[in-house]
């Protein structure tokens, strides 16, 4: 048949294709591109934000340490550039961090160059993505929920006798009064005694704080068996909250308490104490900033507790409850001889008092070890 289509209609078919390929290839572009940069944009803040968190915990782990800016540098870079966007390794020269000493925070900027595939046309070969978090390290806590169960007298290091001057505030770790801005804050005799050693559950009944009282607490574990093992090797899933009461758990628990810290650090150790900040691994391993013997045990005011001074006599039995005023934040070094030693590396005071309810009352964080992502106006 012989074609009668006009000159001028001649190819337009093929045009149409051409443009309708044209956009079509756009969309595809769209979907396929614009979705990698938002999974690599998801990525490189998943980054930023292990970054900060790992810097902001220097102001936790190291807290006398004389360059924490340098120190809060180092540990976030170390981190963004043990990861990678996408497949692609994080390098120095992707990260900026900016440390902010006296508001204990720390910023992170990571930015990534990803390779595009349909939108080169559009964007170029790669396109640029960036992202940053801020962390801090709250200076004061209003709850726990990995908390060992163990409680420390806040007056562990103190060397005059506990009641004398009711409970001297110049050998405390935590000062039991609120200053004028409603809150509790670590003392600084507290902050001196970073990288002591200390008894924390003794074991010999003639070591007994009073009858019966082995110096540990009574926290709920839904797992099944021994709540108090349970709570040594595991975390506890109660929320053990600042300035709410507890009851003591009576019985000396020698077996469980050996048994749950030999699950928790091993037998022996995995790791051990160098300093604040660096533990090796068992024996001559490499060393790192944390490990699982950094744990977090409850502080309690011995110069609260109905009838404890003058006399400075622990109370017998069970109904016996005390009050939560911080955390301490210590390494579980083991069992020496029956006891149970460890090392302060912080501590934490608790917050204004709150309604007890809510674990966002008490001016501090949900954590015990008072760190957290936030947003910057």
């Amino acid at each position: 048949m012989k074609d009668t289509a006009p000159e001028n209609q001649k190819g337009f078919v093929l045009v149409v294709v051409a443009i309708l390929l044209i956009v079509l290839i756009g969309f595809v572009a769209l979907g396929v591109d614009t979705g990698a940069l938002y999974s690599a944009r998801t990525s490189a803040q998943e980054v930023a934000d292990a970054a900060a968190l790992a810097g902001a915990f220097t102001y936790i782990k190291e807290p006398k340490n004389a360059n924490p800016a340098a120190l809060a540098t180092n540990d976030a870079l170390l981190v963004a550039t043990n990861n990678s966007v996408m497949g692609k390794p994080v390098t120095a020269g992707d990260v900026t961090v900016t440390p902010d000493v006296a508001n204990r925070r720390v910023t992170v900027e990571v930015r990534s160059a990803q390779p595009t595939y349909f939108a080169r046309a559009i964007w170029g070969d790669t396109a640029n993505i960036a992202t940053t978090a801020t962390a801090e390290a709250a200076e004061n806590s209003s709850a726990a929920s990995c908390v060992k169960p163990w409680f420390i007298p806040n007056t562990i290091f103190m060397t005059n006798p506990v009641c004398t001057g009711q409970c001297n505030p110049n050998q405390l770790l935590v000062n039991p009064v609120p200053d004028g801005d409603g809150k509790y804050h670590v003392t600084t005799f507290g902050e001196n005694q970073q990288g002591q050693s200390f008894r924390l559950k003794p074991q010999n009944p003639h070591d007994a704080i009073a009858p019966g009282q082995f110096y540990a607490i009574d926290i709920p574990n839904d797992l099944n068996g021994d709540d108090y093992r349970n709570n040594i090797e595991t975390c506890t899933n109660a929320l053990v909250r600042c300035h709410q009461t507890y009851s003591v758990l009576t019985g000396n628990r020698v077996g469980p308490t050996k048994l749950g810290v030999a699950d928790l650090i091993g037998d022996p150790p995995r790791f051990t104490y160098v300093s604040p900040g660096h533990y090796q691994t068992y024996p001559t391993g490499p060393i790192v900033d944390i490990s699982e013997n950094v744990v977090v045990a409850p502080i309690w005011d011995p110069c609260a507790l109905t009838g404890f001074c003058p006399a400075g006599d622990f109370p017998n039995g069970t109904m016996v409850e005390l009050k939560v005023i911080g955390f301490a934040i210590i390494f579980l070094k083991g069992i020496d001889g029956d006891d149970v030693e460890a090392v302060l590396l912080g501590v934490s005071a608790c917050g204004a008092t709150g309604n007890g309810d809510d674990p966002g009352q008490g001016g501090g964080t949900v954590l015990s070890f008072p760190l957290r992502l936030v947003r910057v106006p």
